[in-house]
């Protein structure tokens, strides 16, 4: 059990890693945008923000089975 709880942790560090560069690629992106000069980067910022809210999801998940797996829910 303790092996498939550690497993599950370097998942989520791994994930976590991953969410800390999509917060950095959103902020670089809105940056980027000018709206004077017609410069916008909306799309690539959704879809930024939308694979943001999935690695928050995937941490979620597998915080809640490192629950399960301790209190044997």
């Amino acid at each position: 059990m303790s092996d498939d709880i550690a497993a599950i942790e370097q998942e989520i560090a791994q994930f976590e890693a991953e969410r800390s560069g999509v917060l950095a690629r959103i902020k670089a992106l809105s940056a980027e945008e000018d709206p004077l000069a017609g410069v916008f980067r909306h799309e690539e910022i959704h879809a930024a923000k939308q694979e943001k809210l999935r690695l928050d999801f995937e941490i979620q998940y597998r915080r809640a089975r490192i629950n399960r797996l301790r209190f044997g829910g």
